[in-house]
This record gives C-alpha cells, structure tokens and sequence, in this order.
C-alpha cells in the first residue's frame, strides 16, 4: 500500500448522478462473454461483436451480449450528463464538441422509438457539469464549463423547462454530487478558486432551492468518486491532489454520515486512483471501478485494472477488469453484474494512450470480471444509461482524435 506524505498533515494515503439500494437480492446471475478483449495497439478493437453465436450456461442456451446503433444526436458532445427519466426517457443535458464551447442545449432519448427530440435549453451553458435525479423526478444540475460558475438549475420533465435555483457557496470543478435517503444532494470536494483542492462539502435542500454548509472532509480532493451506501452513508474514495506542480493521487476513503452531518475514515485503498468510478451493488456495498493512478511526472501514470469493494466498513480486492481504464463509464445492469467499458488505457512508464472500445463485466458472486462485447466505437467522456428495457445506451463522447461524438449505440445484456 502506497502512502503519499503531504507536508502540512504528516502522512496522508496517496495514491456522478443518483444510487439507489436494490430492493432484494437477485437471483441466477448469468454471465453472457464475447473473446473480445482490449487490444493492444494504439486503439482497442473496434470490431462489432456479432450477436448470432451462442453458449451454453447451465442448462439453459444463451446468445452473446451484444452491441447494436441506435439514433444519432444531432449535436456531437461529450462532457455532458444523461439522466433517466421516471418515464424511461434519457435527459442529455450541455456538453462541448470541440471549438463550439459548452451547449445550454438538452434532448430526449426515447428508448421506445429510438427517437432524439429536444427539450427546452438550459438557462446557462455548461460542460463538465453534474447532474442527479431528484426525488420529484425532476434533475438538477450543478456547475460546470469547468468551475467556471457556481450555478445550478432543475429540469421539470412535465414541461420540459428548466429554472434557475440557488448557486453553490463555493467555485469548485471535478467534485461529486449525490442525492441522500433524505433526498437532500450532497456535493463534495473539487478544486477550487486559485487551485485549491477543497474539503467543504454542500448541502441542497429541494423543497428550498438552497445550499447549506455541512461537515468538511478530511482531505482535499478532485476527481474522486461518490456512492451512496446501502445504509445511506456516503463513501467517497481516491482524487487527486497537487502540490505546486506534484501530482498526488490518494488512496485514502472517507464516510460521510448524514444524521450527524460528520466525515470518518473508511479504510484506504490497495491503488491510489482518480477518475474511477463508484457504484452501489445490489448487496448494498460500493464497487470502486478503474482510475488513473501514479504520482509525479506524465510517465509515471497508469491506467488501472484492479477493482476494489467496500464492504461491512473494509475495503477489499475486487478483481481485475478485462483492460485498465479511466475517464470510462459503468453501470450496475437489472441481473445486479456491472458492465464497465470505453475510456483511456494510460500505458505506465511511457507517453502511450490506447482508446478504448472494449469491455468488461463484474460478478459479485465470484467477484471476478470477464470480457464481453466490445462497443461499436471508442469512447472517453461518455455516458451509459440503464433503460427500463434493461439494455445500456451509450451517447457520444469523443474517439481517438479528440472529436465530439453524436453517435449513439445499446448494449443488449
């Protein structure tokens, strides 16, 4: 285990959108594998996975998971946010396409007809935003065009507007967003004004429209994930830290307690990480998913594999990914496996990034990863969005040349 020692607190560990708790556990957890797997040139395989084999599980003969188009966007973004909607509808909100700057633009995904229609603008451009579904069914989004505003708004799926509602205390970028049993939002960390590397935490109150101040983290922290536990306490894990132009990637996990508004040690992971991500498991326990990890110059970073679990207040090994990665997305499926997928493959102790298309699933029951089908394009920056039919939509992002992608595409489990 890596410790990174920061000067002013002795040694310190180195290195988005809402959870909800399943209601019981599931049941024939079936996994369904493709040979594909991360590529080892420049870019990953691109090659769709064909959907017509088939392999035996059990007693029962079942087809690959598979990757199939779906409509197109009419806008090309990445950095934006995808909601699902009470309705089944996805909310894809603001974003950027290169030289076009950050959208205020936002439209529907109809899983149904396969359609894209807009809805009303937001009230102000943002990229790099957050966004969380309330417990109305309505969304708010929070900052964005990277800390530039501390600005937030709530979309009304009824009417399909958006309306201004109270701004953070504080300019931060990179920080998490999550909505509590409570249903209040708790924002946490990011980098703020002057590159400081915040440990205040805020609190939105929806019935309000206002922010409110409550327990700080122990460590300041950008790029860090955010879940929301089964008991309704909240983990937050890894980030980045910097002194002067050193880069600190922490390993250190902190709980946040909503009754009494407080943040405790939760343990400290095996990997210091940034840009991973966090998700809640069907038991109620935290899968923490890939990062980028490596403190110091650009060549010693590395994209990372290995996964972790936060269980009964211990974190633990939770596998290794088919494929490292960070800036990725991943979801919890309806069967309660995870699908990671897309993002950046680091190569440690060089300059290579490899741009990912491939894609791997978690079992909790075994706690191991297999590959699966791998998307139809590479994708970093993007979104994946559970629909009620239980397939993934994955929208835009950008490929190997940086460009904005307004391609769309479902993941068939």
């Amino acid at each position: 285990m890596t410790r990174t020692f920061l000067p002013w607190q002795g040694f310190v560990q180195g290195g988005q959108s809402m959870t909800r708790s399943f209601a019981s556990a599931f049941s024939s957890i079936v996994f369904l594998l493709t040979s594909t797997a991360c590529g080892p040139g420049p870019s990953d395989d691109q090659t769709p996975a064909g959907a017509s084999s088939a392999v035996e599980v059990g007693t029962e003969r079942q087809a690959l998971a598979s990757w199939s188009s779906a409509a197109s966007m009419s806008t090309a973004r990445y950095n934006h946010t995808a909601t699902v909607l009470p309705s089944g509808k996805v909310l894809v909100a603001g974003g950027e396409s290169g030289s076009a700057g950050p959208f205020s633009s936002a439209a529907l995904y109809n899983p149904t007809t396969n359609t894209w229609a807009s809805t009303g603008s937001m009230t102000t451009a943002r990229s790099a935003h957050v966004s969380v579904l309330l417990s109305s069914g309505k969304v708010l989004v929070i900052g964005g065009t990277f800390g530039s505003t501390t600005t937030a708004e709530v979309y009304d799926p009824a009417t399909g507007t958006w309306t201004a509602t109270g701004s953070l205390s504080t300019l931060r970028t990179n920080f998490t967003a999550t909505l509590l049993s409570s249903g209040q939002v708790l924002v946490t960390g990011g980098r703020g004004t002057g590159g400081v590397y915040l440990t205040s935490c805020e609190l939105y109150d929806p019935a309000t429209g206002t922010w409110s101040t409550t327990g700080s983290l122990a460590t300041g922290r950008m790029d860090h994930s955010a879940v929301l536990l089964g008991n309704g306490q909240v983990l937050v894990s890894g980030g980045l830290y910097m002194i002067f132009t050193s880069l600190y990637r922490l390993d250190s996990a902190e709980l946040y307690d909503p009754a009494t508004g407080t943040w405790s040690s939760a343990g400290y992971l095996a990997t210091g990480r940034s840009e991973h991500v966090s998700l809640l498991l069907p038991s109620g326990d935290a899968l923490i998913v890939g990062g980028i990890a490596g403190d110091g110059r650009v060549t010693s970073h590395y994209s990372v594999s290995a996964a972790e679990s936060f269980s009964a207040g211990t974190l633990t090994s939770a596998g290794t990914m088919v494929g490292a990665r960070y800036r990725h997305a991943a979801v919890v499926l309806p069967s309660g496996a995870v699908l990671a997928a897309g993002g950046l493959n680091k190569i440690g102790g060089t300059t290579t990034t490899q741009y990912l298309s491939s894609a791997s699933l978690y079992d909790p029951a075994t706690g191991t990863w297999s590959a699966t089908a791998s998307m139809l394009a590479v994708r970093n920056q993007f979104t994946l969005s559970v629909l009620p039919s239980g397939k993934v939509l994955a929208v835009g992002g950008t490929n190997s040349s940086g460009l904005g992608l307004a391609s769309t595409e479902l993941y068939t489990p």
